[in-house]
């Protein structure tokens, strides 16, 4: 299937359990969400719900994207929203049961170097079934909001959890500002973009 073919269509409320179950699929080995719920168990059983209420809190500001009908997500958070992120962390730490401190931990470093010398696209989430992967869709679903970004000239930033993400993510214009460490875990990458 070309990249060409593919098309993102922004998410509503019907959505959310269709892609809490794509990204909590496209997430369960990921290295970052791996040191936050060390238990393959119970990360298959709290991602679903830690998924869909980051997804309930980002689809009213209109930033969560879905390509081929939920196969593959993006959260982005626009420049102008307002998200209650305190009301986002303690809903997230009771979804992650016994990990709450390392979920609040995760969020704290996201925190402490998320970026604001310049308004931005903030792309929090991006994933894909496992069976879609290497098909494009993730390319879609970025070209989909970094093509807006670039007319409107808005940069954008991540945070990569995996070398192959932030491969990808490269591909697409990002660069690497800073690494942030976990405690005994993994990197994070975090990327800027300015616009083209």
């Amino acid at each position: 299937m070309s990249t060409q073919t593919i098309t993102a269509r922004s998410a509503g409320p019907a959505d959310t359990d269709t892609l809490a179950a794509t990204l909590a699929e496209a997430f369960q080995s990921d290295p970052v969400l791996s040191w936050c719920y060390p238990d393959v168990a119970a990360r298959a059983r709290i991602l679903p719900t830690a998924f869909r209420v980051i997804l309930e809190a980002a689809i009213p500001h209109g930033g969560v994207e879905t390509a081929l009908e939920g196969a593959a997500a993006s959260v982005w958070v626009p420049p102008a929203a307002e998200i209650d992120a305190e009301r986002m962390a303690g809903d997230l730490g009771t979804a992650s049961e016994q990990y709450a401190d390392r979920l609040l931990t995760l969020m704290g470093l996201l925190d402490e170097h998320h970026p604001t010398h310049k308004e931005h696209q903030y792309l929090f989430l991006l994933g894909t079934r496992d069976a879609w992967q290497s098909q494009g869709l993730g390319t879609a679903l970025l070209r989909s909001v970094l093509t807006w970004c670039d007319h409107d000239g808005v940069p954008a930033y991540l945070e990569a959890t995996s070398e192959r993400n932030r491969s990808l993510y490269e591909r697409h214009g990002f660069a690497v500002t800073k690494v942030i460490r976990l405690p005994d875990g993994p990197p994070l990458w975090c990327m800027w973009r300015e616009p083209v």
